[in-house]
């Protein structure tokens, strides 16, 4: 019986993979195409020049990103191919992530217990998203973080079921592949989940704690060789110009001059805009002496766009920071604000960014169409951009996101009284953990890029759904089953 048994259990997951290769088909035929363009636009990618004949100096020195992302772009472009062989790579390997997203999320709701039929339909519709479909087709890292995520949870529930030395080691392993991967993702992360995981593993500390020394000195690693290049103690020096978005720029333009002449605020807080180029800052720019190292000195990248990891830009982002601070002292009602809209952005379909938009309008009926039936929008916006209206907003996606977070809670809750946890009780917690930092921490940093930022926890969303809705069944059967016939 073993065998049926095993060729029964792999049936889903052939239908998942076949539907895949069936659904991207289509959406070929409907338009959609690899995006290479942010690789010559985007900030977060180091200068193609750089990632073809100077990756490995490159990536030890820039301090505005992680370096496992342009790692990959590097060892892509290394191949030296024309754009259409970079395409067909590029599309290959973010398929891959994909599609490897899509099947752990599969896997872990079926390791939760999450019947066949709703764990299936659940991974098939987050397969056709039309965020999925989209962020798939252009090099950020955004899928990156989607299958390291779905790894990183895939790994906690494999622990925590059958403790292990390697396993423990796997999974912080890849806790610091993904600090390495994207500077959301910090330090204090990686601490809470190693304490979670020791705090749930009572009779394995020693392992835990073992497993996870080496990969926590390998980040620190990348904090004190960003602390040496730039003197900033972070995995990139670019917050304060991120942070000034919600605070410093959100106060209106008179009150900032008033506060610059009172000498409460730089000149730097009268710049309608928290990136810009080294022109813009020729107090700090024009002093630098060359450091000798490429990706630190130059301003523009071959691509005419700029350089955002020139060294001059720590400095820019530690006198946004000092603004960002004294305004959050005098305004700080412009930082709830501006709070306010990102978690308002943060319940928008992450198909709605700006840098989708080519590949969203080939698919603008069926983008609709999920849009409102799945995430309950109201008003679909035709050009995707950073200005918010209230009828962007999904209805349904503040719904799931209020239940998820709702269960985890609850769960927390009556673990902590009851002081007893099952590993599956342990990995939704984990995946509230995971949701809830993703949420706030980057709602608290950032307003314009919340959409994509809630996307990266999706698919643990809908697994706490998934198994909530599993819950809420069989309490309905059990209900009907006990009650008397008449």
């Amino acid at each position: 019986m073993a065998a049926p048994a095993r060729r029964a259990g792999a049936r889903p997951v052939l239908w998942l993979i076949a539907l895949y290769a069936i659904s991207r088909l289509a959406f070929r035929a409907a338009g959609v195409r690899f995006d290479l363009r942010p690789l010559d636009t985007s900030w977060q990618i180091l200068d193609p020049v750089l990632l073809r004949h100077d990756l490995l100096e490159s990536l030890f020195y820039m301090p505005g990103q992680p370096p496992l992302y342009n790692l990959m772009l590097g060892l892509v472009l290394k191949t030296g191919g024309n754009d259409t062989v970079l395409a067909l790579l590029f599309r290959c390997l973010y398929s891959a992530m994909a599609l490897a997203t899509v099947l752990l999320l599969y896997a872990l709701m079926r390791r939760l217990g999450v019947r066949v039929a709703i764990a299936f339909s659940t991974a098939l519709v987050f397969m056709l998203t039309p965020a999925l479909v989209l962020y798939e087709a252009i090099p950020y890292y955004t899928l990156p973080i989607l299958v390291l995520l779905g790894g990183i949870a895939w790994l906690f529930h494999a622990c925590i079921e059958r403790p292990a030395f390697g396993r423990l080691c796997a999974l912080f392993a890849a806790m610091a592949a993904l600090i390495y991967l994207r500077s959301m993702f910090q330090w204090q992360w990686f601490v809470v989940l190693a304490l979670f995981c020791a705090l749930v593993l009572p009779g394995h500390r020693r392992q835990v704690f073992a497993a996870a020394a080496i990969p926590l000195l390998i980040v620190f690693a990348l904090y004190g060789k960003n602390l040496a290049i730039t003197g900033h103690f972070a995995t990139s020096d670019w917050m304060g110009m991120s942070l000034s978005k919600l605070t410093t720029l959100a106060i209106d333009h008179d009150e900032r001059e008033r506060l610059v002449a009172a000498g409460a605020l730089s000149q730097m807080a009268l710049h309608d805009a928290p990136f810009k180029p080294p022109e813009a800052y020729p107090w700090i720019f024009d002093d630098l002496e060359p450091t000798g190292i490429t990706v630190l000195d130059q301003r523009r990248k071959s691509t005419g766009h700029v350089n955002f990891n020139h060294i001059g830009y720590a400095q820019v982002s530690q006198q946004a920071l000092d603004d960002a601070m004294a305004s959050l002292r005098r305004h700080p009602e412009a930082y709830l604000r501006s709070m306010g809209t990102a978690w308002l952005m943060f319940l928008r379909p992450s198909s709605d960014y700006p840098f989708l938009a080519d590949n969203r309008a080939d698919i603008a009926p069926y983008s609709r169409a999920f849009s409102l039936l799945l995430a309950g929008q109201p008003v679909y916006p035709e050009k995707p951009g950073f200005d918010l209206q209230p009828g962007h907003i999904g209805i349904l996606i503040a719904l799931g996101y209020a239940l998820a977070v709702g269960f985890g809670l609850a769960l927390l809750v009556r673990c902590a009284m009851r002081r007893r946890i099952s590993t599956a009780e342990a990995t939704l917690i984990f995946l509230w953990l995971n949701i809830m930092y993703v949420s706030v921490i980057g709602n608290a940093f950032e307003v314009d890029e919340n959409q994509r930022f809630r996307f990266s926890v999706n698919p643990f969303i809908a697994a706490m759904l998934a198994v909530l809705a599993e819950r809420v069944w069989a309490a309905t059967r059990s209900r009907r089953e006990r009650k008397p016939h008449v």
